[in-house]
């Protein structure tokens, strides 16, 4: 009984023991877990955890764990950009594995090594990521032979080799499937879906991201999850679907927000404005564009900076919102100061263009417009030189020429395609200016048309009036004075020939024929309004048509202060007079109402009366009214008429 007793006791302390370390293994490897994804980001959380994680590796004896802490901590300077600190870190991480025998942590460390040499020597790069390819499959590492393979795809991708580097993700990903590698078939899924989008071929690549992004999510792996949502938004805005990049977007940000990533908040900020603006949801658009900014000013970084002043730039200019994108424009001007990069100053030119364009200023956006375009090809070109400098470099002459004649080729058609769109900029600015100039000749030949018409019709009833007129004077002359005049004369002879002894009455006579002749005067060029001035000739035949109609007349005169002029007043005389002669001979008026008054400097004249007016549909280019028209441009007035059925005449001329 003793013995079972002892045997329970140290079975139990054993087993206890065991499930200790076990626990803390499981631990080291979420600790591990945690240091990966903030690699890209958190630099307290990964030297924290990191700390945490060697000093649990040293309590369970397990170095070469630490060696993976330093790998770590290599990659989060690598994403830094800080590379000399990186190639330390990997050193003493291949220290370690040589140490403990850990071929594996050996031969991940140096696939990291291998990234940094890709810029300098891509060559050497390839040359290495196949040695370690090798040991991969010797040792049957299956996670290094798979970053290896993603390794090269990038490589391939640098080097513009498409298809070599769909080859490299289709060999890992084929692997990672076969074993069950659900993290790294979704980073491959994701990188084919790239080279898809870039080959616009838009409905494989939203397939594959969208089967990456249920794997990343089953593996929790956040931050490969943020790559492919925000790829899933870019694919998803190229195929117009707007919603779904604002679906996508939207997740992104939450999944940035999440892990506490501020440069992939800011990225989603702009990306998701982007996709509003597109759906016309300015709102929207205008507060996640203000949602980056507001991140970035904090952050100071200059690439963000003027991303986000360009979106907000864009999306103020669509809401007409002129001063904040002029805001935006200058912000942007004072970066590209001290940051001067071609691209950016490129993207700055198209805001201006379309700016001025939303201001109407299309003669400033055209040139804008020129100005893009140029840049841009000198860009594409600067770009194509440096590119074949890159690859005479890595393959040498010989290897170069098809690569060389591609480019050539490319130029060559950037360049036509370049001097098209500059052609088909000219002749759309030239289509619109001939279609405005043509607008413009159109409307006024209508209205110099329109204006001889008016013209001669006015001309035409003036000679009918002037012949009529002459007819009544010929008549008026005939019937009364003439008529009087022989009676006169006829008494005149009867009395010289002694025919009858006296001639009373011929005074009188004489005297209605003269009264006669100075009526008929009055009535060709009222004398009295040299005598007695404008308000009392105005005063005088209001009078004789109150006692001569039934119409009730008014007259206001409070324009003492400063003189009219002779010729002023002569025509105001004659269009009251014809006024005055409308409505008695027209109007059945019982009314009427004339007014002349000084306002701010201006002499109103005033006519209305209360008749039955003139209807819509009756011709308002009588002759009375446009002698009324003429008279008053003569005198530099401005004519105002309102009348209607049944409502009157109400004519006001203001000079």
């Amino acid at each position: 009984m003793t013995r079972l007793l002892c045997f329970y006791l140290i079975f139990s302390a054993g087993f206890q023991q065991l499930y200790a370390q076990k626990s803390d293994t499981q631990k080291l490897d979420e600790l591990k877990f945690r240091i990966k994804q903030a690699t890209y980001y958190d630099s307290s959380t990964v030297f924290s955890l990191g700390k945490q994680c060697i000093q649990l590796a040293k309590s369970l004896k397990r170095e070469n764990e630490i060696g993976y802490v330093y790998q770590y901590y290599g990659s989060f300077n690598y994403y830094k950009n800080n590379l000399k600190e990186a190639r330390n870190y990997y050193y003493k991480s291949i220290a370690i594995g040589e140490k403990t025998k850990d071929f594996k942590l050996i031969n991940s460390t140096r696939i990291r090594m291998t990234f940094l040499i890709l810029d300098q020597d891509v060559l050497k790069a390839e040359d290495d990521f196949r040695a370690l390819l090798k040991a991969a499959k010797k040792g049957n590492y299956i996670d290094n032979q798979l970053e290896i393979y993603n390794g090269l795809g990038i490589m391939f991708e640098a080097r513009l080799m498409y298809d070599k580097a769909t080859e490299s993700y289709l060999q890992g990903l084929r692997i990672s499937e076969k074993h069950h590698q659900k993290y790294a078939t979704a980073y491959l899924l994701n990188n084919l879906a790239l080279l898809k989008l870039k080959a616009k071929k838009y409905d494989e690549a939203k397939k594959d991201l969208e089967r990456a992004l249920i794997l990343a999510t089953e593996t929790n792996e956040s931050r490969l999850r943020l790559n492919v949502l925000n790829n899933l938004g870019l694919v998803t805005h190229q195929l117009k679907d707007f919603k779904g990049s604002i679906r996508h977007y939207k997740q992104t940000v939450a999944e940035a927000k999440k892990i506490g990533f501020p440069s992939g908040i800011i990225a989603a900020y702009i990306n998701l404005s982007s996709s509003y603006l597109d759906n016309k949801q300015l709102p929207e658009a205008s507060r996640t564009s203000d949602s980056a900014l507001a991140i970035v000013e904090t952050y100071h970084d200059p690439l963000f900076l003027i991303n986000s002043y360009l979106m907000r730039g864009m999306v103020s200019t669509k809401q007409k919102d002129f001063k904040t994108a002029e805001k935006c424009v200058d912000s942007i001007r004072s970066i590209l100061k001290s940051y001067n990069d071609p691209n950016y100053r490129k993207e700055l030119i198209m805001l201006q263009s379309t700016l001025a364009s939303e201001k109407g200023n299309y003669k400033q956006a055209y040139q804008l417009e020129k100005e893009f375009n140029s840049l841009s090809d000198s860009i594409r070109e600067v770009s194509n030189e440096q590119e074949q400098t890159r690859l005479q470099t890595i393959y040498g002459k010989e290897r170069m020429e098809n690569e060389l004649t591609d480019l050539n080729q490319r130029n060559k058609l950037l360049h036509t395609e370049n001097k098209l769109k500059s052609a088909n900029y000219r002749f759309t600015f030239l289509g619109i200016l001939s279609l405005f100039m043509l607008t413009l000749a159109v409307i006024y030949i209508y209205n110099v048309r329109k204006s001889r018409k008016i013209k001669s019709v006015f001309s035409q009833k003036l000679i009918e009036q002037i012949d009529e007129e002459r007819s009544r004077i010929s008549k008026d002359l005939h019937d009364d004075i003439g008529q009087s005049l022989a009676v006169v004369k006829s008494k005149l002879n009867l009395f010289t020939t002694g025919k009858i002894a006296q001639i009373d009455g011929v005074d009188s006579e004489i005297g209605d024929i003269l009264e006669q002749t100075r009526v008929l005067s009055h009535q060709l060029h009222p004398a009295a309004l040299e005598k007695i001035g404008l308000e009392r000739a105005l005063n005088s035949i209001i009078e004789k048509t109150q006692s001569g109609t039934d119409i009730v007349c008014s007259f206001e005169f409070t324009a003492e202060e400063k003189p009219i002029d002779k010729e002023t007043s002569s025509q105001i005389y004659r269009i009251i007079q014809e006024c005055i002669s409308n409505t008695i001979k027209h109007a059945h008026a019982s009314a009427l109402k004339v007014s002349i008054e000084r306002r701010n400097g201006e002499l109103i004249i005033q006519y209305r009366d209360n008749g039955i007016g003139i209807p819509d549909s009756q011709d308002r280019n009588g002759l009375g009214l446009l002698t009324i028209r003429e008279r008053t441009a003569i005198i530099g007035g401005k004519l105002d008429l309102k009348t209607g059925h049944k409502k009157g005449v109400s004519l006001t001329i203001t000079i």
